[in-house]
């Protein structure tokens, strides 16, 4: 009896030394384990503490915002969610974290090298402007720290973008609606970097709690396009051919016709009822063989005006295209998918019927907003359809079935891997090696290093000042120029040692 007391003793004992970090269930080895978790924690949070406070940080930081307020460039991805949230709803800590700026500009190219000289100028040696994996992006580099990332987009989507942004503290930061269209589109390609999902769609709820996406409009706006010429009469045919023949064809739809069956998930005062109009917007893998198919299928019963039109891709927002016409009246576009695609697939009579997924439409309908300069698209339309199909998934945000899967894994198209963009750039490399002082070289292959040119430059201005003699003179054997990397008087100077202090 008295050893049974004395165990029970010293399990009572040693329960009252356990850390607060363990709970019950743990074991001894677990519970050391979680300690030290703990303090692996504790102490990065300390140094990432230390290392943002530094007086170094701080100016490499105000540097970057300087340059991107006085260019009125504009910020995008998680730092433009962040900033543009009331200070209670963000999530980054100042304190700990270093602000990651992506930003748009018109000029990508020449603005990587500019902030990059702008660094060199204020004393900074280890600076280095190079290409990203996509062409037309790229990256600047302070003390090997990351500290811009450049897109290039075409002039009038950066206009637009200019005109729709949010400013805080003399930042221009993207529009919601492009930051939701940016989140959709992550969300809607299940062959991407899943793994981001989690904190996009938490980022997203954000957003949208404090930027609902909303209309006033949407109580007039019909979500279909009414015919007006002198084939309305012979809508509703139309509206079968169309519609039979592309679900045949297995392509994907997007437009009014999908917006419609979502719509039964809506409470019956707010559904949208389907009128019999040939509306198409459809996803295709081979678009002109799609339209040709659709094109002969419209000949095959009378209408002989059939013209179909190509039209090219904007930036990598809007995908090329096929517009199918009867007389002067586009029915149908058939679009080329920009990466992979979810959609569902349900029973619609005896048919099988792809339907995209929410987050597919929706990064369509928001992407058509941005590339509208000639009225193509009619933007409150565009935006209440996208507002009504958000209603219906916040209402049914639980439904992981039949149309309303969202986070599905079928889906249409081809979305590049890394190992394949990386081969895409091997071989541009080979197009393009004979061509090293083109932009297009640089655009696919930047690596600028102000120091490097500085050096060069003094190299060649001292070989200038050495007049050549007529006499014969024996060379003296070449010697080694001490510690050359090294430039008295630069500011700068150790600045690497102190944030590499800083991080011990």
């Amino acid at each position: 009896m008295p050893k049974i007391k004395s165990v029970t003793k010293k399990k009572s004992e040693d329960s009252k030394k356990r850390p607060d970090v363990c709970d019950r269930s743990m074991n001894f080895q677990e519970c050391e384990l979680a300690v030290l978790r703990q303090a692996v924690d504790e102490n990065e949070e300390t140094r990432s503490r230390r290392v943002v406070s530094s007086d170094e940080i701080k100016q490499i930081l105000e540097i970057v915002e300087t340059f991107i307020i006085n260019k009125k460039l504009v910020c995008y991805g998680g730092t433009a969610i962040n900033n543009i949230l009331p200070s209670y709803a963000q999530f980054y800590d100042r304190d700990l974290e270093l602000p990651d700026y992506d930003f748009f500009s018109a000029n990508a190219l020449e603005d990587a090298k500019e902030l990059a000289d702008i660094y060199y100028k204020a004393g900074y040696e280890d600076v280095e402007a190079k290409s990203g994996v996509h062409e037309g992006t790229f990256k600047v580099f302070v003390n090997y720290i990351p500290i811009a990332d450049i897109t290039e987009i075409i002039s009038p989507l950066f206009s637009k973008l200019q005109g729709e942004a949010i400013m805080r503290a003399g930042i221009l930061y993207a529009p919601p609606n492009y930051l939701r269209m940016a989140m959709f589109l992550e969300l809607s390609r299940p062959e991407g970097d899943v793994s981001r999902w989690e904190k996009v769609l938490k980022r997203l709820t954000l957003l949208n709690k404090f930027y609902p996406l909303k209309s006033s409009l949407c109580g007039q706006i019909d979500f279909q396009r009414n015919m007006a010429s002198p084939n309305k009469d012979k809508s509703d045919i139309l509206f079968e051919i169309i519609r039979n023949n592309l679900v045949d064809q297995g392509v994907v739809f997007f437009g009014a016709y999908a917006n419609s069956i979502y719509s039964q998930y809506m409470p019956k005062n707010v559904q949208r009822r389907l009128k019999k109009v040939p509306d198409f917007e459809v996803l295709s893998l081979e678009i002109d063989r799609t339209a040709l198919i659709l094109s002969e299928e419209l000949k095959r019963s009378g209408f002989q005006d059939v013209v179909t039109n190509e039209i090219e891709a904007i930036g990598e927002l809007v995908p090329r295209k096929i517009e199918v016409m009867v007389g002067k009246e586009v029915l149908a576009y058939i679009y080329e998918p920009i990466a992979c695609h979810s959609y569902n697939t349900i029973t619609l009579g005896k048919s099988k019927v792809n339907i995209a997924t929410i987050d597919t439409i929706l990064t369509f309908y928001l992407s058509f907003l941005y590339v509208n300069s000639d009225g193509e698209y009619d933007s409150d339309r565009l935006l209440c359809m996208a507002q009504f199909l958000f209603d219906v998934q916040e209402k049914n945000r639980l439904s992981q079935k039949g149309l309303l899967k969202r986070f599905n894994m079928q889906c249409i198209g081809k979305q590049p891997t890394l190992e394949e963009m990386r081969a895409e750039k091997a071989e541009k490399f080979k197009e393009l090696k004979s061509k090293r002082n083109s932009r297009e070289f640089e655009r696919w292959f930047l690596r600028y290093v102000p120091l490097q040119l500085d050096e060069s430059r003094e190299d060649s201005s001292k070989s200038k000042e050495v007049t050549p003699s007529k006499k014969t003179v024996k060379k003296k054997p070449k010697t080694k120029k001490a510690n050359k990397s090294v430039k008295a008087g630069k500011k700068g100077n150790g600045v690497m040692s102190r944030i590499q202090k800083l991080l011990k």
